[in-house]
């Protein structure tokens, strides 16, 4: 298997510049698939291998180091139609990844990485987020065990499903520990227990509005219980039939939804949630690879006053690469994602995404990106009408596309060029387009 770090290293590059949904889950593995485990490179990346970074190895440890400096152009770095604002950006980058491999292929690695954006005509809009990361393997026999923690530090925009609609951007931080166990049956039959804990916590918009509302964002924070159970029947080697069955549970802080509504006793958000899913994974070795989920989902809140959410769930990816040099994955995901602010319970979020690479030279890699989306927020009870927790049925759309390319100067520098297209919307609001442009100096160890 090949190293994290090395995929991610590129992928600084190769991801589109404007993050448009729900930004955490490219962070995390599908589901049922356990904790702690590496990734896998691409084809096209192992195609430039004369082109990658080496970086420092210490026996069974493995240390590779990389950075970026790009400079770019938004045409509305506040994603929001009613005013524009148009500014050139300055974006640094950087990342340090860690691995141990060890017998009987254990192995525990630790990454992080620093992203710094700078907008010298809209001040408001400069951000710096980062996010770490540890992980580990170990076998006992057949059985696996596994264990991952991640610390994400980022920023919410308008234009993601169901976020605040504020001027400046909305600053949280989201703690994720998972433990897995794999146990394998002496026949095809093999299971995988696994518990998920996430902690979300957010902080103060540098301006807002109205400054007498929403400047304290902790009745937002929550804590997020997910347990999993899949059981897999091998059909062929490394394909499987599977079954999902998960639980979830929603708590969220005591802070009140404004400084200035603090007696007004609005209803807990508390849920509790359970999906069942049965799907397929194919993972032979070939050109196309598939794996597909789909099932049903069910959220019912603690207060009387909000309606139970029910919807089908899926997640579907495809990947095909016809040949060493090219490859094309597509994504499917459907499901009921969790309250984001006063205004939104629960909501059904759709998300299609394409991205084709291809390795043009051995030092050049050409790529494509596009993504739709759709969240639809169903309406609450009427008798929350007038108040800052009544919702309205509405859906929030996206769809946009991007290309990019890098050009390979030897193992330690690389350039690339980008350009992104998006017509977005934020929460009840008309859609509205982006243009994002981006050139990229990328080094590593």
């Amino acid at each position: 298997m090949s190293l994290f770090y090395r995929a991610f290293g590129l992928t600084l590059l190769l991801l589109p510049v404007c993050g448009y949904a729900q930004v955490v889950d490219q962070y995390f593995p599908a589901m049922g698939t356990g904790a702690g485990e590496l990734s896998e490179e691409p084809a096209q990346i192992r195609a430039t291998q004369a082109y990658q970074p080496l970086g420092a190895r210490w026996g069974p440890l493995s240390v590779h180091a990389d950075g970026a400096e790009g400079i770019g152009y938004s045409s509305n770095v506040d994603l929001l139609p009613q005013t524009i604002h148009r500014s050139a950006s300055i974006d640094t980058q950087g990342h340090v990844g860690v691995v141990a491999m060890f017998e009987h292929d254990n192995q525990a690695h630790a990454d992080i990485s620093v992203d710094d954006t700078r907008y010298p005509s809209r001040s408001l809009q400069n951000r710096t987020t980062w996010n770490a990361s540890v992980g580990a393997t170990h076998h006992f026999g057949r059985d696996e065990l596994g264990v991952s923690f991640t610390h994400l530090s980022l920023v919410q925009m308008p234009t993601e499903s169901g976020a605040l609609i504020l001027v400046g951007p909305v600053p949280y931080n989201l703690d994720d520990g998972r433990i897995s166990y794999l146990i394998q049956t002496h026949g095809r039959i093999s299971f995988i227990p696994e518990i998920n804990v996430q902690h979300y916590y957010f902080g103060t918009p540098s301006i807002v509005n109205n400054p007498l509302t929403y400047v304290n964002q902790s009745y937002r924070d929550r804590v997020i219980v997910n347990e999993g159970f899949t059981a897999r029947y091998e059909i062929l080697k490394n394909s499987h039939l599977l079954f999902l069955a998960r639980g979830t549970q929603i708590s969220y802080g005591s802070a009140q939804i404004s400084s200035s509504s603090s007696d007004q006793g609005f209803p807990t958000r508390n849920s509790n949630g359970f999906s069942v899913l049965g799907g397929y994974d194919s993972n032979e070795a070939g050109p196309i690879r598939f794996r597909a989920v789909v099932g049903y989902q069910l959220r019912a809140y603690s207060a009387a006053l909000y309606e139970r959410v029910t919807s089908p769930i899926a997640e579907a990816s495809l990947r095909w690469e016809p040949t060493r040099l090219t490859s094309a994955v597509v994504s499917v995901t459907h499901g009921i994602e969790d309250s984001a602010f006063e205004s939104v319970l629960g909501y059904t979020n759709t998300q299609a995404q394409l991205t084709v690479t291809h390795a043009f030279a051995r030092n050049i890699v050409f790529g494509f990106h596009s993504e739709v989306r759709q969240a639809s927020y169903p309406s609450t009870s009427s008798k929350l009408a007038g108040t800052p927790i009544y919702q309205q049925a509405h859906n929030q759309n996206m769809y946009g596309f991007g290309i990019n390319g890098t050009f390979y100067l030897n193992r330690h520098i690389s350039l690339s060029l980008s350009y992104d297209y998006s017509s977005q919307s934020a929460y009840l609001g008309p859609m509205f387009p982006v243009h994002v442009v981006q050139g990229v100096v990328h080094f590593a160890l």
